[in-house]
């Protein structure tokens, strides 16, 4: 009878070592499976996993599909391509009206192919050292009967249909709106910074030689340009830059200081401007960005951060944790009835994973810095991996070898104290592994949620940094007829 006593009870001391530990290897791996497909979905991780085949491919996909809008603000970004060419010397003089005629030709909505090819008419004629007061004859019929003309460029258009060539290589839609706005890029820029200076210089020319029709349809055709450029979503360097020239052309008018009207437009234009470069100097940097720009959603780039540490910590946590259980396994499975039990165990077992836990959160909120400098960090080196996690493992060591010398205290100091080390960090495994499961899974809602406001606010980037009270300083535009 006393013998199979003895039995039973070796075969139960043996069950709760195997069942924990098998129990800590099944969370472990699901566990570890969601982190690691996190991981990999996270902005700058998924983009690196591109290959420039499959890139190219997709947006060939994509190009042969385009709508209209953004065929047309492709067709114009080819133009202002070319124009910027010409201008850094890479475009010969002779090629640049053809290409650029070519470019636009076909266009049905927009007119602003007319006024790119004005601009490459003046840099011609600037080029050939031609006065200024030759230079209307060749530029009418570019600029007549252009003063209501649709003059969008459409950018908001391309950077939606490229963003759906690199999310249909699974990437997230607002890292896919970033990824397009960059690769649209800002081309218009020289166009803008090139027209409008020597469209201000004919006004001044045809109102000095007394033919005020053809300065007024100068005018009229460059702010109405400036105007739609403004107000029309796109990037917002190009909003930004349509502003300052409009604000600058105003101030040039002869009746600029009489005209009240005029003078709260140009105030608006300069607060508005003002308000987004104060909020992107204050704004900070989305860290999970590939470009790493001033972060578009911040509550949302905030959460996910927090959620990546997490990840992380906790699976560092779990490899440390398993790492000893594995090793002390033996003198576990070995042991009888030294190792805590039952409530003992889950005890043991709870407290350590617990500060674990509780460390790591106030690690992440109180050294924010710290954590972003981490996630900049790119393993190239020894010098530039990530601190975090290995300061979650030292502690998860150092906690699970303190819960085993606090049990076998609690026992009355006695021997084995490897089964009971390996008791404990088996138990600390199992508990962490839950913990990085459930915390894996929270950070993929965190990362939907990021991708799903970045792309919102894509589509009015200035209103999302400047904030939607600034609105209101374009009113007065909006009503204002050039």
């Amino acid at each position: 009878m006393k013998r199979r006593s003895r039995d039973n009870g070796e075969k139960s001391s043996v069950a709760l070592p195997l069942v924990v530990l098998l129990g800590a290897f099944l969370a472990s791996v699901p566990a570890g499976c969601n982190a690691l497909a996190f991981w990999r979905r996270l902005p700058q991780q998924r983009v690196k996993q591109l290959h420039a085949a499959e890139v190219q491919a997709a947006f060939n996909r994509v190009n042969r599909n385009m709508t209209a809008e953004a065929r047309e603000a492709f067709a114009l970004r080819r133009a202002s391509d070319t124009l910027a060419g010409a201008l850094t010397d890479v475009v010969e003089p002779e090629q640049l009206q053809p290409t650029m005629a070519t470019a636009v030709n076909g266009l049905s909505k927009s007119q602003v192919g007319r006024l790119q090819l004005a601009a490459a008419r003046m840099w011609l004629l600037e080029q050939a050292g031609e006065p200024i007061e030759k230079w209307w004859p060749s530029l009418r019929v570019f600029l007549e009967g252009m003063r209501h003309a649709n003059l969008a460029h459409y950018q908001a258009a391309l950077i939606q249909q490229w963003a759906e060539a690199y999310q249909a290589l699974g990437v997230g839609s607002g890292t896919a709106c970033s990824l397009a706005e960059d690769l649209v890029g800002h081309p218009h820029g020289a166009f803008l910074q090139f027209l409008v200076p020597r469209v201000q210089r004919v006004i001044q020319e045809r109102q000095q030689a007394g033919d005020e029709a053809a300065a007024t349809t100068c005018r009229g055709v460059l702010h109405s340009l400036l105007k739609q450029w403004v107000l029309e979503p796109g990037t917002a360097g190009l909003q930004l830059l349509a502003a300052d020239l409009l604000a600058q052309s105003l101030e040039a008018n002869d009746d600029a200081d009489d005209n009240e009207e005029t003078r709260a437009i140009v105030n608006d234009l300069r607060a508005w401007r003002s308000a987004y470069l104060e909020a992107a100097r204050s704004r900070p940097v989305a860290t999970l960005d590939p470009h790493r720009k001033p972060a578009l959603a911040p509550d949302a780039h905030e959460r996910l951060v927090t959620r990546v540490a997490l990840v992380t910590w906790l699976a560092s946590a779990v490899l440390a944790a398993g790492v000893v259980a594995l090793l002390f396994s033996w003198s576990w499975l070995r042991s009888r009835n030294v190792a805590p039990r039952g409530h003992q165990l889950a005890l043991y077992a709870i407290f350590p994973a617990l500060i674990v836990i509780i460390v790591g959160l106030m690690w992440i909120h109180l050294l924010p810095d710290s954590i972003r400098e981490d996630l900049r960090r790119d393993f190239s080196s020894m010098h530039y991996w990530w601190r975090h996690p290995f300061v979650a493992a030292g502690i998860t060591l150092a906690l699970v070898l303190a819960a085993g010398l606090l049990q076998r205290s609690a026992s009355g100091g006695k021997s084995n104290f490897p089964a009971r080390l390996g008791a404990v960090a088996a138990g600390t495994w199992l508990v962490l592994a839950v913990m990085l499961w459930g915390s894996a899974w929270a950070g993929e809602l965190a990362r939907r949620d990021y991708e799903r406001a970045t792309w919102i606010a894509y589509k009015d980037p200035v209103a999302a940094m400047a904030g939607r009270d600034t609105e209101r300083l374009l009113t007065g535009l909006r009503n204002w007829k050039p």
